[in-house]
């Protein structure tokens, strides 16, 4: 919006009154206000101003600062801190881990160009900044009023035992120990000394005509197909043995469909140093309580 021809005539005037007025008192600039009659001289600006909602222009023309008042809350507060030595939870998936995605970088930003402007909107660009104050002035503008808002918080600080969660992928392919190589890292692992709780065992077989046929098949039926695997063994010749305990004391934690009493009390895995005869070796099961060998 702008001024038309008729109303920047009527303001030459006006503006040359203005520009020889004597200063405004302290009271009357504290307070933002004019006397009636020296906003009557600039009715018509005034018109312009509130036709074109300019609160926020006069504010800031005006440099009127926000006042500001704080309220003070009281906030409870809970922290949780982890003291002693972790204990591993290990959590079996099937399948290979995610590809890791590649991080590309990110384009450069432009320097921003930063123009020199008039801080006069257009339709008071023929306006002179004496009557564009005085109008301002007369709009008698509300001082802003910002709020802040501090916490005092009050902690209450509950120690716990840390836990660190670890996500292995046993059977991911290829399974180390195919072509004979017996590199005993994950899936492989000894269940010794067997605990109490598994006074007895079973073994079923998975012959090479079945999914124990492969490796991969035989580590995929202990950890994801049947329950409470303790371990299993896999053999080129003869396809997959696995083993299974006739009774179970579970721990609780680590229930699922292949671990329905959770953790196997007591059951520890470490290396296994010395696999069964033409074996890749000891697949140690997903119910154990402690892998000493991931």
């Amino acid at each position: 919006m702008y001024l038309n021809s008729v109303l920047v005539s009527g303001l030459l005037p006006l503006l040359a009154t203005l520009i020889h007025a004597s200063p405004l008192g302290e009271e009357n600039l504290v307070k933002r206000t004019l006397p009636e009659v020296e906003c009557a001289k600039v009715t018509k600006v005034i018109s312009v101003l509130k036709s074109n909602k300019a609160t926020s222009f006069c504010s800031s023309y005006l440099g009127i600062k926000t006042s500001t008042s704080t309220i003070t809350k009281v906030q409870a507060s809970t922290v949780t801190s982890a003291v002693g030595t972790p204990s591993t939870t290990v959590v079996f998936l099937p399948g290979n881990p995610p590809a890791s995605k590649e991080r590309r970088g990110e384009a450069a930003l432009d320097e921003a160009r930063i123009e020199q402007r008039d801080n006069k909107p257009d339709y008071l660009k023929d306006v002179g900044s004496p009557v564009i104050s005085s109008a301002c002035k007369c709009l008698n503008l509300p001082t802003p009023v910002s709020t802040t808002t501090k916490v005092s918080v009050q902690t209450t600080i509950i120690t716990v035992r840390p836990t660190v969660t670890k996500t292995v992928y046993p059977c991911a392919t290829p399974v180390p120990g195919e072509g004979g190589n017996k590199v005993q890292t994950v899936p492989y692992g000894l269940a010794y000394p067997y605990p109490s709780s598994v006074p007895g065992t079973s073994n079923q077989r998975f012959d090479l005509s079945t999914k124990g046929g492969t490796l991969e098949g035989c580590c995929n039926i202990c950890y994801f197909d049947i329950p409470n695997c303790l371990q299993a063994f896999y053999y080129s010749y003869q396809g997959c043995v696995v083993q299974q305990p006739t009774e179970i004391v579970g721990t609780g934690p680590g229930v699922s469909s292949v671990c329905p009493n959770g953790q196997i009390a007591g059951l520890t895995y470490n290396r296994d140093t010395n696999p069964p005869f033409r074996s890749t070796g000891n697949i140690a099961g997903p119910c154990g309580q402690t892998y000493n060998n991931l």
